[in-house]
């Protein structure tokens, strides 16, 4: 029966090209985009979840609240892990773990900088798993004078990965480390991402001191034992803070400071974590909810688009349905029918949705940067898939199955059928959901679009353009860089130069807390970043001096005795200028020797916080270069080999603090264009459905327009007459999205500091969009109904 069933509804899809043709498009676009984007969510609720102790594994997060400062870290302070695993019996093992930026390796003359280093405990390997090339996890220690480096690092240097155990590297030209392993190159779904692993304990390289209670500088992680319960083991730390910490931050009773130390499950280190300090760039998970509900609702899409274009086809099987009845058929039979044709169609869709993911993935995976992939050939995934398609296609035949089988025989076959009030009213609700989830798409990628222009063409409070970032990450570098900076700016391609450690558009810089003293006798502790420049910083970067005076070359106490703030310091203190107090500054309280503009060290998604600038040259680890915009390369080129001569056999890298800033917006743009392509597939799919819906109008008003016809309507009325409940329903749409999708945008821009508002014209176009793409859609189907001979439709009254 089921087979017979099976070669019925085959001879139908054959015999309706065009409504067999729209139908497997729509549901095939629609399983698509479930598809990738269900790989995408899966892909982003799975980091982490491959390794063994993924349960057990916990990273202490601490956040820390005084005197109006807020502070949530990822990061904790060396003896913190030592100090928990004594303390505890419930904690099995710790680790901790010190991101570094990148290091100069060199073996032999083959000299280059790691993209990034994590200096970590030996547990590394017993609270992560790791594919070790050389070595093994449970002989691989990390000593003072050991190095574990990656497959990708190793080929870099050796150009092999084997019979590496044992030989020599040297690191920032200053020691030489022993490779006591190689790994594979960490996978993309751990959050720890690094091209070696050096030692922690090796305190000349990272400079951690080992003592410092608080010098919050590393993620500690903790390995429970399985019995253990990680909110138990929370509800202790307040006794641990007053034991162990408290005195050391100053807190000399334990109740001036609000320290809240918690433990976070690996599973939501990376969707869990944007908030944090101290962490590198993770996921977000409004980004995995939004992508989820996209999915679901094109999904939806597409089920409705069936629906309607099933119903659509319903006059003209309605004969045939009431000779099946008049001969025998039950209605039971007659819904298998319609079941079995709407899971051959759904499942010829999802072969055809297979195609075009095989098609598509490599460029999605490009547009969301991203290594997704599926094994068909697993049993879970067949399961999975048959499994969904099976069920796509149950829910999106049954109402039309149903609304079939119920037809009246008697009424049928003399020619009075008719529809239901209630199956028109479903079906113009369906294409009202359709395009509320459309227009609420394009509003989302309208705003998206807007707020990513106004983080670029925003002023920064600086001059961002055409300044070289040159690192200068080997002390051998850094020792060399007034020389080399003197000699750049000896070119006439070269504006300025700069010497400084500071961050501009990349990491956090260090932070630490200043004492502030105002006139009237009152204290102020400010936790704030901090790093050192020299005398042309600011002309280098053009920011504005707001009061007060910069650093002066002809100064030489200024190194000891004079600090810079913002303006974002001021207004943290309630300070009407610097003169209202002073500032303690290398054991001395100092006057505050200038004030600056207000610039952002980093992307519009944060707030500008108050800021401290030293004097110290000998600091400095990069150069900023401000060349002239006529002749770039030129510039870079003099760049280039100036550095390779004052530096013979180190590694020249430099980025544009331009397109540093660029970079950190990359991810939105990723978003934003994710949201541009799914809007235009819902769009494009809520189309076949309008298609449907307006062809199945067209059918039930065949003898009304032959009428119209007869009595002399033209053709551009009948089609206004059809056209018109149409867009009513694409306006009802709009009215309904634009408040829903007001509420979750406004949402969205909740995550940047600095954001467009919201403007009514975005609304209208969106609506402009969807009523012009319908007109297109109904138009096409409504004049070919009015140009239909009327003589045709109603020869048989």
């Amino acid at each position: 029966m089921f087979l017979n069933y099976l070669k019925i509804a085959w001879r139908n899809l054959i015999r309706h090209k065009t409504y067999s043709a729209l139908t497997l498009l729509g549901l095939a676009s629609g399983m698509t985009c479930a598809l990738l984007l269900g790989l995408y969510v899966y892909d982003e609720l799975t980091i982490d979840q491959y390794h063994a102790n993924a349960a057990n594994i916990y990273r202490l997060n601490v956040n820390v609240k005084w005197d109006g400062n807020d502070m949530n870290m990822a990061i904790g302070s060396a003896p913190m892990g030592p100090a928990l695993r004594q303390e505890y019996p419930e904690i099995k093992s710790v680790l901790r773990v010190k991101l570094d930026n990148g290091l100069l390796f060199r073996v032999g003359t083959k000299a280059l900088y790691a993209d990034g280093v994590i200096y970590a405990d030996s547990t590394l390997f017993s609270f992560f798993d790791y594919s070790f090339l050389e070595g093994s996890a449970h002989t691989t220690t990390l000593t003072p004078n050991t190095v574990v480096l990656t497959r990708k690092l190793a080929m870099s240097l050796f150009g092999r990965t084997t019979g590496l155990l044992g030989k020599a590297v040297r690191v920032k030209d200053e020691q030489f480390l022993t490779v006591a392993g190689i790994i594979d190159d960490a996978p993309a779904n751990h959050h720890l991402h690094f091209e070696a692993v050096l030692p922690y304990s090796n305190t000349q390289l990272n400079k951690i001191n080992l003592n410092k209670w608080d010098n919050f500088n590393s993620a500690t992680y903790v390995l429970l034992h399985s019995s253990s319960d990680a909110r138990q083991l929370e509800r202790k730390m307040p006794t641990f803070y007053r034991k162990y910490i408290a005195q050391a931050i100053g807190d000399e009773t334990g109740k001036g400071v609000t320290f809240l130390m918690t433990f976070q499950p690996l599973a939501k280190i990376h969707l869990y974590s944007s908030h944090l300090l101290g962490v590198g760039n993770g996921g977000n998970v409004a980004y995995v909810y939004t992508f989820s509900i996209i999915g679901l609702f094109i999904l939806l899409i597409a089920i409705v688009n069936y629906v309607n274009l099933a119903t659509a086809r319903s006059a003209g099987r309605a004969r045939e349905i009431g000779v099946r009845k008049a001969v025998g058929s039950l209605r039971r039979q007659l819904i298998s029918q319609f079941l079995a044709e709407s899971t051959l169609l759904t499942m010829l869709a999802l072969l055809l949705s297979l195609l075009l993911l095989h098609v598509i993935l490599p460029l999605f995976n490009a547009l969301a940067a991203k290594s997704l992939s599926i094994d068909l050939w697993q049993p879970e995934s067949i399961v999975l898939i048959a499994g969904g398609g099976l069920l796509i296609g149950l829910l999106s035949g049954l109402y039309p199955a149903v609304v079939l089988a119920r037809f009246n025989p008697v009424m049928v076959l003399k020619g009075a059928f008719s529809t239901s009030g209630n199956g028109l009213l479903l079906r113009k609700a369906l294409v009202v959901f359709q395009f509320t989830v459309s227009i609420s798409m394009i509003v989302g990628t309208l705003v998206v679009y807007q707020q990513l222009q106004y983080m670029r063409h925003t002023q920064l409070g600086f001059n961002q353009e055409q300044v070289i970032v040159l690192p200068l990450k080997s002390p051998a570098v850094q020792r060399s860089a007034e020389v080399l900076k003197e000699t750049l700016r000896r070119n006439a391609a070269v504006e300025q130069v700069s010497l400084t450690s500071g961050s501009v558009g990349g990491d956090m810089n260090d932070k630490t807390t200043f004492d502030f003293y105002h006139a009237n006798g009152k204290e102020q502790s400010v936790s704030t970043e901090y790093f050192s420049v020299d005398h042309d910083f600011l002309d280098v970067l053009q920011i504005g001096l707001k009061e007060g005076r910069n650093f002066s070359a002809n100064l030489g106490s200024d190194s000891t005795g004079a600090v810079l703030v913002n303006e974002a310091m001021l207004k943290r203190l309630g300070w009407k200028d610097r003169t209202a107090g002073l500032v303690e500054f290398n054991e001395k309280r100092i006057p505050i020797a200038g004030v600056i503009r207000d610039f952002h060290l980093r992307s519009l998604r944060s707030q500008i916080e108050p800021l401290v600038l030293m004097l110290h040259k000998d600091r400095g680890d990069k150069l900023l270069i401000r060349i002239k915009p006529q002749n770039i390369a030129a510039a870079l080129a003099y760049v280039e080999d100036t550095y390779k001569t004052i530096n013979p056999n180190q590694p020249f890298e430099y980025t544009f603090l331009d397109q540093t800033f660029a970079d950190q917006y990359r991810a939105d743009e990723r978003k934003g264009n994710l949201f541009l392509s799914f809007s235009g597939m819902a769009i494009f799919i809520a189309c076949l459905g309008l298609f449907g819906l307006v062809t199945f109008t067209a059918e039930q008003r065949t003898k009304e327009i032959g009428v119209r016809k007869v009595l002399g309507a033209s053709v551009s009325s009948i089609v206004t007459l059809l056209v018109q409940d149409f867009l009513k329903l694409v306006v009802i749409a709009l009215l309904i999205a634009s408040p829903l999708a007001w509420w979750a945008m406004n949402r969205w821009l909740e995550d940047f500091a600095y954001r467009i508002s919201i403007s009514g014209w975005v609304f209208g176009l969106a609506g402009l969009v969807a009523v012009g793409i319908a007109l297109l859609t109904v138009s096409f189907q409504s004049v070919r109904a009015a140009l239909v001979n009327p003589i045709k439709s109603l020869r048989s009254e």
